[in-house]
């Protein structure tokens, strides 16, 4: 789509020139799905087909890559605010409620795709403490959190217990970290394979 940009910009740039240096030079006619733009300079129909190129390669109401707009499922992906947003952006079966104190439950069974995004509402007691959605990568063993958020709809914060180098939001298979929700530390270990997803999630103490 990059190529596609820089000749729609190019083709923008010379229908403008065409336009100013030869104002006088019979234009044309373009038609497409019941639009119609005429002139009487032959510019402004480059002009036309130029922002008809940018608008495909930027993804906008012209076109764009249904990656972009679309989760695998073909559910429109959303923005996770607030922890009921986890809908909005994750199929509803791959959302999994986790009361602190879990221990290796699964999240995402055996039949279930292992590289679809998932959901995860936490909860203590009973009362939803946060949220968040992540992608797990089997072929580089890594998960990635997409995004987390707590019960205010604040955005969550992830703190490595495990030292290890890189992101906090893109987490090694089987490590420990943890999340600060509400005042509070929890940690939480996601681990994944052929089979399925498991966690652990359970309050940090000091």
């Amino acid at each position: 789509m990059t190529v596609l940009l820089v000749v729609g910009v190019g083709v923008v740039v010379l229908g403008g020139l065409v336009l100013l240096l030869f104002p006088d030079r019979p234009g044309g006619k373009i038609a497409w799905q019941g639009a119609e733009v005429s002139s009487i300079g032959a510019g402004l129909p480059l002009i036309v087909v130029g922002i008809v190129a940018i608008g495909v390669a930027s993804g906008g109401v012209v076109g764009g890559d249904d990656d972009e707009r679309t989760s695998g499922t073909g559910r429109a992906t959303g923005a996770l605010e607030c922890p009921d947003d986890l809908s909005a952006s994750v199929a509803p079966e791959r959302i999994r409620d986790v009361e602190s104190g879990a221990n290796a439950q699964i999240v995402v069974g055996q039949a279930a795709s292992k590289t679809e995004p998932f959901g995860l509402r936490f909860t203590d007691s009973g009362k939803t403490i946060g949220a968040l959605s992540a992608r797990f990568f089997p072929a580089s063993d890594v998960f990635k959190i997409q995004a987390i958020v707590d019960s205010d709809c604040h955005a969550g914060k992830i703190v490595s217990v495990d030292q290890y180098a890189g992101s906090a939001e893109a987490i090694p298979n089987y490590r420990d970290i943890r999340l600060d929700f509400m005042g509070r530390s929890y940690v939480l270990n996601l681990g994944g394979d052929s089979s399925d997803i498991r966690l652990n999630f359970f309050r940090y103490v000091r």
